[in-house]
């Protein structure tokens, strides 16, 4: 009898803001990206029947939360929220 292997994918949709903290965010994202089992999205597209084995983390930089709310504009919850500076507070500016 074969055994299904059971893999599972992870989608890491990162903060696409434009300043410094959204590209540290994007910079840390990239970092566990591995083309088999997880990878970093840049859009979000509402899964579909073949992909129920995929499970969706949000990757906020900063406690405004905008990768979480491209979640909510498409009606979808993200498996896991990460706001990565929540405890370091960090001035958003354009000094990347």
């Amino acid at each position: 009898m074969n055994k299904r292997e059971v893999v599972m994918n992870i989608k890491i949709f990162p903060c696409q803001g434009r300043c410094n903290v959204s590209m540290m965010t994007k910079t840390v994202a990239e970092f566990f990206d591995n083309d088999d089992t997880i990878q970093v999205v840049n859009f979000l597209n509402s899964p579909t029947e073949n992909e129920t084995d995929i499970k969706y983390v949000a990757v906020n930089g900063c406690p405004a939360k905008c990768a979480s709310k491209e979640f909510e504009s498409l009606k979808m919850k993200p498996n896991e929220e990460i706001v990565i500076t929540k405890d370091f507070d960090p001035e958003n500016n354009a000094k990347y």
